[in-house]
């Protein structure tokens, strides 16, 4: 019984993005009219929906770990054969309800736009998954030496938030909408982060320039979220495009300064990030404001899941080499992080 209630309370942030999908999908859609809102809410919802799950409690628990050529099959099937029907029910819409769809329809539209859900939702199942396997090991995480922590490594740099990635899906699906002629900039950008998560992070170290443009991609869409620029600062500067760091590093200090921010909802909240480079030592430091509401974030800040996967890399890749201070004054917090050859 206890299991159960476990496994039910564990399911509701899921059930609330969820839930939440569908209130925007809808929103949007019901600004051409409710019928075609809703038409968006199941149509596009179970799209996601469908790919998600079967992903998350089949393809992912079957074949990822062991047979990766099948994994990619039939995800290449089940995504393409979701994608091709949405695009058929698009079509079949709007020839017998054309009032109700858009003014410049186009199949070729529908047949992107569905392509990029059904990959957003498998993204984000692989993602659960990683994240629930290594819940589930991370006592016996702590304690493995270099030798025994691949599967660890692998996991941290295929790590990506989900949230982010629906927030930016969400902010890409508005601006083609509203007609935005950056609509198909954001997509390649969103497009060259999955690239460089699900591809290039294979490796212990990649070239820091190619980190420096997933956190500028980052920044940008965290932009998107508010109609007002927020107060985001990024410099980089005196670096060694081809100096090798650990991948997804240094994202995980930045994402957890906009986590603990909170800037999109507090006007005066900030996010500053400071990188530079001399010879034999690389710097990296993080600021972001407290909310005044939240003051004793220190023990959250510091124990975070993130946080502390990022120390165990740390300690993995660069023993002796590497100075992590964290530290918090009641009205800011700061992360300054140094490598040494």
């Amino acid at each position: 019984m206890l299991k159960k209630i476990t496994t039910w309370y564990k399911a509701i942030p899921g059930y609330t993005i969820w839930i939440l999908l569908v209130l925007f999908y809808f929103t949007t859609g019901a600004q051409i009219s409710t019928l075609r809102g809703i038409y968006h809410a199941l149509v596009l919802t179970s799209l996601q929906a469908i790919v998600y799950h079967v992903n998350l409690h089949r393809f992912l628990p079957k074949y990822y770990d062991h047979q990766k050529n099948k994994f990619r099959l039939a995800n290449a099937v089940l995504i393409m054969s979701l994608v091709v029907l949405g695009t058929i029910a698009e079509a079949v819409f709007h020839h017998f309800l054309p009032h109700y769809s858009h003014p410049n329809f186009n199949l070729l539209g529908p047949f992107i736009f569905y392509t990029i859900l059904a990959l957003m939702a498998f993204w984000v199942g692989m993602t659960q998954y990683l994240v629930d396997k290594q819940e589930k090991n991370n006592i016996e995480i702590e304690s493995l030496k270099r030798d025994k922590a691949e599967n660890e490594l692998k996991f941290l740099k295929t790590q990506i938030n989900p949230h982010f990635l629906f927030n930016a899906l969400n902010n890409i699906y508005s601006m083609a909408y509203t007609g935005d002629r950056s609509t198909p900039e954001k997509i390649t950008m969103l497009s060259d982060m999955l690239r460089y998560v699900l591809y290039e992070c294979e490796s212990d170290y990649i070239s820091l320039y190619k980190e420096v443009d997933y956190i500028s991609s980052f920044l940008e869409f965290q932009q998107l979220k508010t109609e007002e620029r927020q107060n985001i600062v990024f410099e980089a500067e005196n670096y060694d495009d081809n100096y090798q760091i650990a991948p997804m590093l240094l994202v995980t200090f930045v994402e957890n300064a906009f986590k603990h921010s909170k800037i999109e909802k507090d006007k005066e909240g900030f996010v500053k990030i400071w990188l530079s480079q001399e010879p034999g030592r690389f710097h990296f430091v993080v600021e972001n404001s407290i909310p005044d509401e939240l003051p004793n974030q220190q023990s959250s800040f510091n124990k975070g899941i993130g946080i502390e996967n990022a120390k165990n890399r740390l300690a993995l890749l660069y023993p002796g080499k590497h100075r992590l201070d964290i530290s918090s004054t009641g009205k800011e917090h700061k992360v300054v992080l140094e490598l040494m050859r």
